[in-house]
């Protein structure tokens, strides 16, 4: 009964938001609200001042660790939509001259993959949301921007692999590759479904969709193997950005649009975010390094992307910062702040009742593919309540690769579930506030709409990876 217990919060969230028409933050409170009962009412370990107070210390280190790339972002957007660099991107994207469908790609799979692979933590949304919207209807937007948040488990470069690999005993190359071998057909599909989203149903728009996947897929894979799993979502998004603007019509004044003074922002921003990285490891090689910790979970400030939010804002706009900027920075990011914040507390109870213990105990004595469904279930709900593969792995990786350890299959059940909580994650409420924050005269239907479009987006992704592991367990040696 404890295991039913244990997924009760996250069916709360689900019921709310699909049935009832809740908005993010109505739906993270009410998930409060059900695990504090629960835990109040004896359902899992008794409460105590310590467990309740390393609960709040957790999750507010937690809110702080969203927190610091939400509300830079979303002072960055404010700076760039003054110096108005949406329409600039949408002057280039014009001077492509690409169809609508092919230019969502190239926004959602080609820049949208780049910037969040190098960046993680959504903060491609920051930068996508406002490009689309531009260029697509407001829900298809927001669905075509959570597309391209569906390869987060190469998100940051690929640190939630990276930390999976080392929970795992598993080789970080050969992990890698084995998160590929899911990951990577879910990029192959993915410019199919965000073609047909913008309108490209066409056996010519497919064609090229299908095209696009593949040079995703190859690409992706190609740096994995070549190069290691931290860069591989990089030159995904760099090779689709190549092969979509390869088909786009020369213009003579394309150069001059590319060179606006709107759109060097996002330039500093990537150069921002590439010396950020390559200082930050230079720093960790010496043991340099700056961590806020609870003994439970850590904040590396160094390596949060609101630095470089935070540098580039200042360096491109830092004029345009006054008195109403604040006043709309604050319109715009209070909820979305206070969404994750209900949502951290939610995740951290989850843990210290004992929850998640209740969870991964149940799984002990399935058969192979019993199993595999099971440990794919709880990477998908490590990434949902956390908003984050890298926490969704802390939760539930090791349990996956002791399962797999028993079954002589440790690396699939390992990279399953690390691919299925970086999948799940792109439909959380700390996502989807994100996204919401970065969205113009937001509405109550918009944030309904982001949260059913980011859960049936990433209920194809698990189905995709289900089938995917039991090929591969119908291709081992019997």
């Amino acid at each position: 009964m404890s295991v039913f217990f244990a997924l009760a919060p996250c069916a709360v969230v689900i019921v709310a938001v699909l049935f009832g028409g809740w908005s993010g933050l109505a739906a993270a409170a009410a998930s409060l609200a059900a695990m504090a009962g629960l835990v109040a009412g004896g359902a899992f370990d008794p409460p105590t001042s310590t467990m309740l107070w390393a609960t709040l210390a957790d999750a507010s280190l937690l809110t702080l660790l969203v927190s610091a790339p939400l509300v830079p972002g979303v002072i960055f957007i404010e700076a760039t939509r003054r110096l108005q660099a949406p329409q600039a991107i949408s002057h280039v994207v014009d001077l492509l001259r690409l169809p609508k469908p092919q230019a969502a790609m190239l926004i959602s799979l080609g820049l949208g993959v780049l910037v969040e692979s190098l960046t993680g933590m959504g903060v491609s949304l920051l930068l996508t949301v406002p490009m689309l919207i531009q260029l697509l209807p407001r829900q298809q937007a927001i669905a075509t921007a959570l597309v391209g948040m569906s390869l987060m488990p190469w998100g940051a470069l690929a640190l939630a692999g990276t930390l999976g690999a080392t929970l795992a005993s598993i080789d970080v190359e050969k992990f890698g590759v084995a998160i590929w071998i899911f990951s990577g057909v879910v990029a192959a599909v993915l410019p199919s479904i965000a073609t047909a989203i913008a309108g490209g149903r066409s056996l010519a728009d497919q064609t090229l969709a299908v095209l696009a996947g593949v040079v995703l897929w190859f690409a992706t894979g190609l740096a994995t193997l070549l190069i290691g799993m931290p860069l591989a979502g990089v030159f995904g998004g760099l090779a689709l950005l190549a092969f979509l603007g390869s088909r786009a019509e020369r213009s003579p004044h394309l150069l001059a649009a590319l060179h606006a003074d709107a759109l060097k922002p996002y330039a500093i921003l990537i150069a921002a975010v590439t010396l950020q990285t390559l200082i930050a490891t230079a720093l960790a090689r010496r043991g340099m390094s700056l961590n806020i910790s609870t003994g439970r979970v850590t904040f590396a400030v160094l390596t949060s992307p609101g630095v470089s939010l935070t540098v580039a804002t200042l360096l491109a706009g830092w004029r345009l910062c006054d008195t109403q900027l604040v006043r709309d920075v604050a319109k715009r990011s209070w909820r979305a702040v206070a969404t994750v914040a209900l949502f951290m507390l939610t995740a951290r109870l989850l843990v210290a009742s004992g929850a998640t213990d209740a969870l991964t105990a149940a799984i002990r004595d399935l058969d192979a593919v019993g199993a595999l469904v099971a440990v794919t279930g709880l990477g998908a709900i490590g990434g949902f309540v956390t908003g984050s593969g890298v926490t969704g792995n802390a939760l539930f990786l090791p349990t996956a690769a002791a399962t797999g350890a028993a079954l002589h299959a440790k690396e699939i059940y390992a990279a399953i579930a690390s691919a299925a909580a970086g999948h799940t994650a792109m439909a959380s409420l700390p996502v989807a506030a994100l996204l919401l924050a970065a969205l113009p005269d937001r509405t109550a239907a918009d944030d309904r709409h982001a949260l059913k479009a980011g859960l049936l987006l990433a209920g194809g992704c698990l189905i995709i990876l289900l089938i995917v592991g039991v090929i591969r367990l119908a291709c081992l040696p019997q």
